[in-house]
């Protein structure tokens, strides 16, 4: 491994610290919500955690590349992409929903994946994170994934894009394969933590399609070094550029493989 040794206590650090600025904005009547789209929302708060973020890695590790969610980051040549989500589930955060989080992960050139990452909910202060072959941990206590291994019994969870009038690509018609062969689904508004509770066992698996990098690379390492699968719709290798993601204990994946792809 590349990893340098003290690259993941930074994005703890980071991600924490940008946690913070979440929560001072959190139902504040200060805070400026604004719409990129009618379903797609961002905040002053948003971009003041995403320009901390940047600031902080620049600070430390200034020949990386970043891409970030409002656009702040910047491309190098270096062997490390950080991927980073500000905040991720915005939607509840100016809904006054207690269900967001910072998301950062850091993906490797050399060995072509995610290699550190950290994924920050300040509501609950859980800071789940992990390196490659170092295993998951939430709160330093480590993580695994359920033993589920009935589908009937399984509690899914996913999310809906923000194209919610397309409907080959709203998600509507996988959520009516799997719901009827399920115990229940839950839609709860983050992909990053999503795949954390996939990881802690919280739920038993997870997929949703057109999402962004920033959006699964932490959580996806969080999630294989709990034990668990992650890969597209299909099977194949997951990729952090490729706009859709696939998670579950590993006991159930080709089950859902099997339902998402069904004709």
């Amino acid at each position: 491994m590349t990893v340098p040794e003290n690259m993941l206590r930074s994005v703890i650090e980071i991600s924490g610290n940008a946690g913070d600025i979440l929560l001072s904005g959190f139902r504040s009547e200060t805070t400026v919500v604004s719409y990129k789209s009618r379903t797609d929302l961002v905040t002053n708060i948003d971009k003041e955690s995403e320009e901390y973020i940047v600031s902080a890695i620049r600070s430390k590790f200034s020949s990386h590349s970043i891409v970030a969610e409002e656009g702040s980051g910047s491309e190098t040549d270096s062997e490390f992409i950080w991927y980073v989500d500000p905040l991720d589930a915005t939607n509840n955060y100016a809904h006054g929903i207690p269900f967001f989080c910072v998301s950062i992960g850091v993906y490797s050139r050399v060995e072509k994946g995610i290699v550190c990452g950290a994924v920050f909910d300040p509501c609950h202060k859980e800071m789940f994170h992990a390196e490659k072959g170092k295993g998951a941990f939430c709160n330093g206590v480590p993580l695994k994934v359920s033993g589920i291994s009935d589908l009937g019994v399984a509690l899914l969870a996913t999310g809906f894009p923000y194209a919610k009038d397309d409907m080959e690509r709203n998600n509507v018609r996988e959520f009516s394969r799997f719901l009827p062969g399920i115990q229940c689904i839950r839609r709860m508004g983050s992909a990053a933590l999503d795949l954390c509770y996939v990881a802690s066992g919280r739920v038993d698996g997870f997929w949703e399609p057109l999402l962004k990098p920033w959006d699964t690379a932490a959580g996806s390492l969080i999630v294989q070094e709990a034990g668990g699968m992650v890969s597209r719709y299909d099977g194949s290798e997951y990729d952090p550029e490729y706009p859709q993601i696939l998670a579950s204990n590993g006991l159930l994946h080709k089950k859902m493989i099997d339902i998402i792809t069904s004709k």
